[in-house]
């Protein structure tokens, strides 16, 4: 991670969960960090926390809505007219829905594909753009998908269809743009998908609206994978990590 130490990473969905543990643990590695979600407050408390802390590097606070590819925009601007080119970009906010398709108003299912797959996108676009003016050639991308992008979870009493639909176009996403950017003559830009398993956030809570099972990951699960994949050398680009709790049967 020394390599990173002062340069600027994003991290979407940072008020909470997985997006506020990867945030703290770039901060406290030396990054400076721009924290991008809705809830502000949230947002700066993480800030004055790391600061009160001690942390290496710093957290900057941009409050967006990310299901709109405007509002990305105008995060990557923010950050590009206050500190300059971008280094990494952690994709983490997502939406979930268990309701059946045809179950679903049409404004859900545009908000679900709009946080989970356009922002990304978009996210994606806005952070390639930026390293290639800035010279950025070691550049690392890592978008938080999800086992649901890779098996069709069937839950009795709940449907993850529209979800899943959202996060196996992260996956092609990610495969796909890992060939666009080896396309930029002398960059070595980075594509990471992560996946993981049931984890203890705001969403389990949607979704187990009862009792939490025993079997989940935590959010520092989910960073220290990040952690991982960005320490790697940069000869090494670590493309799929899936990680799930030990006995999850998906």
């Amino acid at each position: 991670m020394e390599r990173f130490v002062g340069r600027v990473a994003v991290v979407t969905g940072a008020s909470s969960g997985i997006g506020a543990n990867v945030a703290k643990d770039l901060a406290e590695a030396g990054m400076v960090v721009v924290g991008v979600a809705r809830r502000k407050d949230r947002l700066e408390d993480l800030s004055a926390s790391l600061s009160a802390a001690g942390a290496k590097g710093r957290l900057e606070v941009v409050q967006a809505d990310l299901s709109s590819v405007e509002e990305v925009r105008r995060a990557f601007q923010w950050v590009e007219d206050t500190l300059g080119g971008v280094s990494v970009v952690i994709n983490s906010a997502g939406v979930v829905a268990t309701d059946m398709i045809q179950d679903l108003d049409l404004s859900q299912i545009q908000s679900i594909v709009s946080t989970n797959v356009t922002a990304v996108m978009a996210s994606c676009k806005e952070a390639v753009s930026s390293m290639k003016k800035h010279g950025i050639k070691d550049g690392h991308i890592i978008n938080i998908n999800s086992v649901a992008g890779h098996v069709v979870v069937n839950i009795p009493g709940m449907s993850f269809s529209a979800y899943t639909a959202t996060k196996y176009a992260v996956t092609a996403m990610c495969k796909g743009l890992r060939f666009d950017v080896q396309r930029i003559p002398g960059f070595k830009i980075r594509v990471t998908s992560i996946s993981p398993g049931d984890v203890h956030t705001e969403m389990a809570h949607v979704i187990y609206s009862s009792e939490t099972p025993e079997c989940i990951l935590q959010s520092a699960d989910v960073s220290n994978a990040v952690m991982f994949a960005l320490s790697c050398p940069p000869s090494v680009e670590i493309t799929e990590l899936t990680i799930q709790p030990t006995g999850e049967m998906c």
